[in-house]
Protein backbone atom coordinates (compact mmCIF):
# COMPACT_ATOMS: atom_id res chain seq x y z
CA UNK A 1 0.00 0.00 0.00
CA UNK A 2 1.54 3.62 -0.87
CA UNK A 3 1.11 5.80 2.17
CA UNK A 4 1.32 9.55 1.68
CA UNK A 5 3.63 12.06 3.30
CA UNK A 6 1.61 12.95 6.35
CA UNK A 7 1.14 9.26 7.16
CA UNK A 8 5.39 8.23 6.58
CA UNK A 9 5.86 11.15 9.32
CA UNK A 10 4.36 9.23 11.98
CA UNK A 11 6.24 8.84 14.97
CA UNK A 12 8.05 5.53 15.68
CA UNK A 13 6.91 5.02 18.94
CA UNK A 14 5.04 1.30 19.21
CA UNK A 15 1.63 1.73 20.73
CA UNK A 16 0.17 -1.70 22.64
CA UNK A 17 -3.52 -2.04 21.68
CA UNK A 18 -4.69 -4.09 24.27
CA UNK A 19 -8.44 -6.13 23.90
CA UNK A 20 -10.26 -8.00 26.72
CA UNK A 21 -12.89 -10.36 25.47
CA UNK A 22 -15.34 -12.44 26.93
CA UNK A 23 -18.04 -14.24 24.72
CA UNK A 24 -17.28 -11.48 22.02
CA UNK A 25 -18.03 -13.62 18.84
CA UNK A 26 -20.11 -10.93 17.36
CA UNK A 27 -18.47 -8.40 17.78
CA UNK A 28 -14.26 -8.58 18.08
CA UNK A 29 -13.33 -9.68 14.26
CA UNK A 30 -15.08 -6.35 13.08
CA UNK A 31 -13.40 -4.38 15.57
CA UNK A 32 -9.80 -6.11 15.11
CA UNK A 33 -10.04 -5.22 11.11
CA UNK A 34 -10.39 -1.82 12.01
CA UNK A 35 -7.41 -1.77 14.57
CA UNK A 36 -5.15 -3.30 12.10
CA UNK A 37 -6.30 -0.89 9.44
CA UNK A 38 -4.66 1.81 11.07
CA UNK A 39 -1.83 3.41 9.36
CA UNK A 40 -0.08 4.42 12.46
CA UNK A 41 2.73 1.88 12.61
CA UNK A 42 4.72 0.10 14.95
CA UNK A 43 1.47 -1.65 16.29
CA UNK A 44 0.97 -4.69 18.56
CA UNK A 45 -2.53 -5.94 19.69
CA UNK A 46 -2.72 -8.23 22.59
CA UNK A 47 -6.53 -10.08 23.15
CA UNK A 48 -6.58 -11.29 27.01
CA UNK A 49 -9.69 -13.48 26.63
CA UNK A 50 -11.62 -14.48 29.52
CA UNK A 51 -12.56 -17.87 29.32
CA UNK A 52 -14.92 -17.41 26.44
CA UNK A 53 -17.54 -20.53 25.71
CA UNK A 54 -17.85 -19.15 22.20
CA UNK A 55 -15.00 -19.98 20.24
CA UNK A 56 -14.42 -16.31 19.85
CA UNK A 57 -10.82 -16.79 21.12
CA UNK A 58 -10.28 -19.55 18.92
CA UNK A 59 -11.18 -17.07 15.85
CA UNK A 60 -8.62 -14.51 16.67
CA UNK A 61 -5.98 -17.32 16.79
CA UNK A 62 -6.91 -18.72 13.31
CA UNK A 63 -7.85 -15.35 11.58
CA UNK A 64 -5.01 -12.98 13.06
CA UNK A 65 -2.19 -14.82 13.82
CA UNK A 66 -0.02 -11.87 14.69
CA UNK A 67 -2.10 -10.70 17.50
CA UNK A 68 -0.60 -12.11 21.15
CA UNK A 69 -3.50 -14.34 22.23
CA UNK A 70 -3.48 -14.74 26.49
CA UNK A 71 -6.23 -17.11 27.74
CA UNK A 72 -7.49 -16.64 30.93
CA UNK A 73 -8.86 -20.20 32.59
CA UNK A 74 -11.82 -18.21 34.40
CA UNK A 75 -13.45 -14.52 33.94
CA UNK A 76 -10.51 -12.44 35.80
CA UNK A 77 -12.81 -9.10 34.22
CA UNK A 78 -11.61 -6.40 32.48
CA UNK A 79 -9.75 -4.70 35.42
CA UNK A 80 -7.60 -7.53 36.01
CA UNK A 81 -7.67 -8.66 32.06
CA UNK A 82 -6.30 -5.60 30.86
CA UNK A 83 -3.46 -5.73 33.72
CA UNK A 84 -2.44 -8.61 32.74
CA UNK A 85 -2.09 -7.16 29.05
CA UNK A 86 -0.79 -3.98 30.49
CA UNK A 87 2.32 -6.51 31.68
CA UNK A 88 2.49 -8.13 28.33
CA UNK A 89 3.01 -5.14 27.05
CA UNK A 90 5.94 -3.47 24.87
CA UNK A 91 4.97 -0.22 23.90
CA UNK A 92 5.36 3.32 25.03
CA UNK A 93 2.15 4.03 25.11
CA UNK A 94 -0.52 1.66 25.49
CA UNK A 95 -4.33 1.66 24.77
CA UNK A 96 -7.27 -0.35 26.57
CA UNK A 97 -10.15 -1.02 23.88
CA UNK A 98 -13.21 -2.50 24.22
CA UNK A 99 -13.85 -5.24 21.90
CA UNK A 100 -17.63 -4.12 20.85
CA UNK A 101 -15.69 -0.80 19.38
CA UNK A 102 -14.98 -0.23 15.39
CA UNK A 103 -12.36 2.15 15.38
CA UNK A 104 -11.78 4.97 12.82
CA UNK A 105 -8.88 4.53 10.38
CA UNK A 106 -7.30 7.98 12.12
CA UNK A 107 -8.00 6.71 15.57
CA UNK A 108 -4.62 6.34 17.30
CA UNK A 109 -2.31 9.77 15.52
CA UNK A 110 -4.83 11.89 16.90
CA UNK A 111 -4.68 10.09 20.92
CA UNK A 112 -0.65 9.94 20.75
CA UNK A 113 -0.94 13.53 19.94
CA UNK A 114 -3.10 14.65 22.88
CA UNK A 115 -0.82 12.60 25.27
CA UNK A 116 2.34 14.27 24.06
CA UNK A 117 0.67 17.62 25.28
CA UNK A 118 2.64 18.76 28.49
CA UNK A 119 0.99 17.16 32.14
CA UNK A 120 -1.55 14.99 29.72
CA UNK A 121 -1.16 11.10 31.36
CA UNK A 122 -4.25 9.51 29.81
CA UNK A 123 -6.17 10.51 26.61
CA UNK A 124 -9.67 8.93 25.65
CA UNK A 125 -11.58 9.08 22.23
CA UNK A 126 -15.10 10.52 20.91
CA UNK A 127 -16.76 7.27 21.77
CA UNK A 128 -19.75 7.53 19.79
CA UNK A 129 -22.09 5.21 21.39
CA UNK A 130 -25.14 2.98 19.60
CA UNK A 131 -28.19 5.24 20.38
CA UNK A 132 -27.69 7.65 21.83
CA UNK A 133 -28.98 10.74 20.95
CA UNK A 134 -26.26 13.31 18.97
CA UNK A 135 -27.13 16.00 20.92
CA UNK A 136 -25.48 14.57 24.25
CA UNK A 137 -21.92 14.94 22.47
CA UNK A 138 -22.41 18.75 21.69
CA UNK A 139 -20.56 19.02 25.03
CA UNK A 140 -18.75 16.72 26.83
CA UNK A 141 -19.75 15.54 30.31
CA UNK A 142 -18.52 14.85 33.72
CA UNK A 143 -19.21 12.84 37.28
CA UNK A 144 -21.40 14.39 40.16
CA UNK A 145 -19.89 13.64 43.36
CA UNK A 146 -21.20 10.47 43.72
CA UNK A 147 -19.74 9.22 40.48
CA UNK A 148 -22.96 9.40 38.32
CA UNK A 149 -22.55 10.37 34.95
CA UNK A 150 -23.70 14.22 34.17
CA UNK A 151 -23.96 15.01 30.46
CA UNK A 152 -23.63 18.20 28.71
CA UNK A 153 -21.16 20.26 30.96
CA UNK A 154 -17.58 21.46 28.92
CA UNK A 155 -17.80 23.35 25.68
CA UNK A 156 -14.07 22.57 25.26
CA UNK A 157 -14.74 19.35 23.65
CA UNK A 158 -10.90 18.31 24.85
CA UNK A 159 -11.76 18.84 28.78
CA UNK A 160 -13.29 15.60 30.58
CA UNK A 161 -13.01 14.30 33.82
CA UNK A 162 -11.91 10.66 33.18
CA UNK A 163 -10.68 8.38 29.99
CA UNK A 164 -13.64 6.56 29.45
CA UNK A 165 -12.31 2.47 29.29
CA UNK A 166 -13.90 1.94 26.13
CA UNK A 167 -10.93 4.00 24.06
CA UNK A 168 -8.02 5.08 26.76
CA UNK A 169 -4.39 5.57 25.71
CA UNK A 170 -1.48 6.28 28.36
CA UNK A 171 2.14 5.87 28.49
CA UNK A 172 3.27 3.10 30.23
CA UNK A 173 6.06 4.18 31.93
CA UNK A 174 3.42 6.99 33.43
CA UNK A 175 0.91 4.70 34.60
CA UNK A 176 2.41 1.37 34.97
CA UNK A 177 -0.84 -1.26 35.73
CA UNK A 178 -3.60 1.13 35.76
CA UNK A 179 -6.25 -0.61 37.72
CA UNK A 180 -6.88 -2.49 41.20
CA UNK A 181 -7.98 -6.18 40.29
CA UNK A 182 -11.00 -5.97 42.95
CA UNK A 183 -12.51 -3.59 40.55
CA UNK A 184 -13.22 -6.78 38.34
CA UNK A 185 -15.79 -4.13 35.84
CA UNK A 186 -17.34 -0.35 35.88
CA UNK A 187 -15.89 2.65 37.51
CA UNK A 188 -11.98 1.49 36.75
CA UNK A 189 -11.59 4.38 34.10
CA UNK A 190 -13.05 7.14 36.90
CA UNK A 191 -10.69 5.00 39.22
CA UNK A 192 -7.50 5.82 37.20
CA UNK A 193 -7.89 9.18 36.20
CA UNK A 194 -8.91 10.47 39.77
CA UNK A 195 -5.64 8.99 40.84
CA UNK A 196 -4.04 11.16 37.89
CA UNK A 197 -5.91 14.05 39.06
CA UNK A 198 -4.85 13.59 42.80
CA UNK A 199 -1.23 13.62 40.94
CA UNK A 200 -1.43 16.93 39.48
CA UNK A 201 -1.81 15.27 35.92
CA UNK A 202 -4.48 16.18 33.48
CA UNK A 203 -6.66 14.07 31.34
CA UNK A 204 -8.05 14.93 28.18
CA UNK A 205 -9.91 13.64 24.98
CA UNK A 206 -8.81 13.17 21.49
CA UNK A 207 -11.77 14.74 19.36
CA UNK A 208 -10.51 13.23 15.69
CA UNK A 209 -10.11 10.01 17.58
CA UNK A 210 -13.47 8.58 16.53
CA UNK A 211 -14.58 5.53 17.93
CA UNK A 212 -18.01 3.67 17.65
CA UNK A 213 -19.32 1.92 20.63
CA UNK A 214 -22.36 -1.23 20.85
CA UNK A 215 -21.99 -0.63 24.48
CA UNK A 216 -22.40 -3.67 26.95
CA UNK A 217 -21.87 -6.23 24.22
CA UNK A 218 -20.27 -8.77 27.22
CA UNK A 219 -22.11 -7.47 30.50
CA UNK A 220 -25.46 -7.55 29.16
CA UNK A 221 -25.41 -11.24 30.09
CA UNK A 222 -25.00 -10.75 33.15
CA UNK A 223 -27.04 -11.09 36.09
CA UNK A 224 -28.74 -7.75 37.08
CA UNK A 225 -27.39 -8.35 40.63
CA UNK A 226 -23.96 -8.72 39.22
CA UNK A 227 -23.92 -5.57 37.50
CA UNK A 228 -25.67 -4.00 40.31
CA UNK A 229 -23.09 -5.14 42.79
CA UNK A 230 -20.32 -3.62 40.38
CA UNK A 231 -21.71 -0.52 39.55
CA UNK A 232 -22.64 0.62 42.92
CA UNK A 233 -19.82 -0.91 44.84
CA UNK A 234 -16.87 0.45 42.67
CA UNK A 235 -18.55 4.02 42.71
CA UNK A 236 -18.40 4.24 46.14
CA UNK A 237 -15.87 3.04 46.39
CA UNK A 238 -13.86 5.53 43.83
CA UNK A 239 -15.36 8.21 46.78
CA UNK A 240 -13.81 6.42 50.00
CA UNK A 241 -10.31 6.19 48.25
CA UNK A 242 -10.29 9.77 47.18
CA UNK A 243 -12.06 11.68 48.73
CA UNK A 244 -10.66 13.61 52.21
CA UNK A 245 -12.11 12.99 55.33
CA UNK A 246 -13.12 16.84 54.99
CA UNK A 247 -15.11 16.13 51.95
CA UNK A 248 -16.73 12.73 52.77
CA UNK A 249 -18.27 14.11 55.65
CA UNK A 250 -19.80 17.57 53.67
CA UNK A 251 -20.66 14.24 50.95
CA UNK A 252 -23.11 12.18 53.81
CA UNK A 253 -26.14 13.71 52.87
CA UNK A 254 -25.76 12.73 49.36
CA UNK A 255 -24.44 9.49 50.27
CA UNK A 256 -27.52 8.42 52.53
CA UNK A 257 -30.23 10.26 50.38
CA UNK A 258 -28.55 8.56 47.53
CA UNK A 259 -28.47 4.74 49.13
CA UNK A 260 -32.27 5.31 50.55
CA UNK A 261 -33.57 6.44 46.91
CA UNK A 262 -31.60 3.47 45.46
CA UNK A 263 -33.50 0.97 47.92
CA UNK A 264 -36.45 2.63 46.78
CA UNK A 265 -35.75 1.52 42.87
CA UNK A 266 -35.14 -1.37 43.58
CA UNK A 267 -38.14 -2.36 45.82
CA UNK A 268 -40.37 -0.24 43.67
CA UNK A 269 -39.24 -0.40 40.16
CA UNK A 270 -36.97 -2.99 40.09
CA UNK A 271 -34.32 -0.70 37.83
CA UNK A 272 -31.44 -2.04 40.63
CA UNK A 273 -31.06 -5.44 42.05
CA UNK A 274 -31.38 -4.75 45.56
CA UNK A 275 -29.63 -7.99 46.32
CA UNK A 276 -26.74 -6.24 44.55
CA UNK A 277 -27.06 -3.13 46.66
CA UNK A 278 -26.79 -4.98 49.97
CA UNK A 279 -23.93 -7.14 48.30
CA UNK A 280 -22.17 -3.96 47.67
CA UNK A 281 -22.54 -2.89 51.03
CA UNK A 282 -21.46 -5.88 52.75
CA UNK A 283 -18.52 -6.50 50.54
CA UNK A 284 -17.06 -2.85 52.02
CA UNK A 285 -17.86 -3.66 55.38
CA UNK A 286 -16.04 -6.85 55.06
CA UNK A 287 -13.19 -5.55 53.30
CA UNK A 288 -12.75 -2.30 55.31
CA UNK A 289 -9.28 -3.04 56.43
CA UNK A 290 -8.15 -3.42 52.45
CA UNK A 291 -10.19 -0.05 52.14
CA UNK A 292 -8.46 2.07 54.76
CA UNK A 293 -4.75 0.67 53.88
CA UNK A 294 -5.26 1.53 49.99
CA UNK A 295 -7.00 4.50 51.29
CA UNK A 296 -3.93 5.56 52.97
CA UNK A 297 -1.39 5.17 50.20
CA UNK A 298 -3.58 7.01 47.91
CA UNK A 299 -3.53 10.38 50.04
CA UNK A 300 -0.16 10.16 50.79
CA UNK A 301 0.75 10.43 46.99
CA UNK A 302 -1.45 13.47 46.45
CA UNK A 303 -0.10 16.12 45.20
CA UNK A 304 -3.48 18.44 44.74
CA UNK A 305 -6.44 19.15 46.94
CA UNK A 306 -10.10 18.39 46.27
CA UNK A 307 -11.12 21.68 46.01
CA UNK A 308 -8.99 21.74 42.38
CA UNK A 309 -10.48 18.09 41.26
CA UNK A 310 -13.66 19.10 42.31
CA UNK A 311 -13.82 22.07 39.82
CA UNK A 312 -13.86 19.44 36.65
CA UNK A 313 -17.02 17.50 38.72
CA UNK A 314 -21.13 18.44 38.55
CA UNK A 315 -23.17 19.35 41.90
CA UNK A 316 -25.98 18.14 39.76
CA UNK A 317 -27.84 14.83 41.42
CA UNK A 318 -29.90 14.48 38.78
CA UNK A 319 -28.96 14.31 34.69
CA UNK A 320 -32.34 16.03 33.81
CA UNK A 321 -34.35 18.78 33.21
CA UNK A 322 -37.87 18.19 34.54
CA UNK A 323 -39.35 20.05 37.62
CA UNK A 324 -38.52 17.77 40.20
CA UNK A 325 -34.92 17.15 39.13
CA UNK A 326 -34.37 20.91 38.74
CA UNK A 327 -35.71 21.19 42.04
CA UNK A 328 -33.18 18.77 43.73
CA UNK A 329 -29.81 20.36 41.09
CA UNK A 330 -30.82 24.11 43.28
CA UNK A 331 -30.80 22.12 46.31
CA UNK A 332 -27.73 20.44 46.05
CA UNK A 333 -26.44 24.21 44.32
CA UNK A 334 -27.15 25.60 47.25
CA UNK A 335 -25.57 23.21 49.97
CA UNK A 336 -22.49 23.11 48.27
CA UNK A 337 -22.02 26.94 48.10
CA UNK A 338 -23.06 26.98 51.82
CA UNK A 339 -20.49 24.24 52.68
CA UNK A 340 -17.53 24.99 50.12
CA UNK A 341 -17.60 22.00 47.81
CA UNK A 342 -16.39 22.82 44.60
CA UNK A 343 -17.91 22.43 41.09
CA UNK A 344 -18.12 22.96 37.71
CA UNK A 345 -19.67 26.17 36.62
Amino acid sequence: MTMGHKEQARPAALVSVIIVNFNGAAVIAQCLRSVYDQPYRPMEVIVVDNASSDGSAAMVADAYPDVRLLINSSNLGFATGNNQGVKAAKGEYVVLLNNDTVVGRQWLMPLVDMLDRPGVAAVTSRVVTENVPAALYERNGTINYLGYNIMREFSDLSEVFFAGGASLMFRREDVGIPFLDEYFLYHEDVFLSWKLRLLGKKVAMAQESVVHHRGSVSTRRQPPRVVTFFQERNRLLNALLFYETRTLLLLLPYVLADGVAKVVLALVSGRKSLVGILRGYGWMLRHAGWIRHTRTALQNSRRVADHEVMKMMSCRVADSHSGPANALNRISRGYARIVGLAFHE
